[in-house]
């Protein structure tokens, strides 16, 4: 990453940034930007674990791709709201499993970020999305929570144990 980048704090400088660098013909720089927004808003977020960081990384990469897609800020409400509910790694876990995750890929190619998509956090932690093995974790993090229906995970609604379709 340039020397340039790498000293900007904030993501909002970031987005200043890159739109300076693509008005003066410097697209690459403005794509290690948009790349450094998205790392300085996953450092701000509380994590418990390197595979949460990487999941938050991977959401915030994801409305980085819709708003340049669509052309202006776009954030993941719905994303957020499963974040909220459910928590980190369940509401990724979720986004694995719809189609939308993988409509933005070429959008990330074309930002640089593919390491960031929600695959690329399941291949570089495939013990926390595996069918049996991980959604063990899960049920230990939500162990605590009622079970609202038999075969759940904890108290997280959604994720039922068994075959996936």
């Amino acid at each position: 990453m340039h020397e340039l980048v790498l000293r900007i704090k904030e993501p909002e400088l970031c987005y200043v940034f890159a739109r300076n660098a693509e008005r003066r013909g410097h697209p690459e720089l403005a794509l290690q930007a948009y790349r450094r927004a998205v790392d300085l808003r996953a450092e701000s977020y509380e994590t418990e674990s390197e595979v949460e960081h990487s999941a938050v990384r991977a959401i915030y990469a994801y409305e980085e791709a819709l708003s340049f897609h669509k052309g202006k800020r776009t954030r993941a409400t719905g994303t957020w709201q499963l974040v909220s509910r459910h928590g980190v790694l369940p509401a990724l876990f979720k986004r694995l499993n719809s189609r939308d995750s993988e409509e933005v890929l070429p959008v990330l190619k074309d930002l640089g970020m593919e390491d960031y998509s929600f695959s690329a956090v399941r291949d570089a932690y495939p013990d926390a999305f595996e069918q049996n093995g991980g959604l063990k974790t899960l049920r230990r993090e939500h162990s605590s929570l009622p079970c609202p229906a038999p075969g759940c995970i904890g108290g997280v609604t959604g994720l039922f144990l068994g075959s996936r379709k």
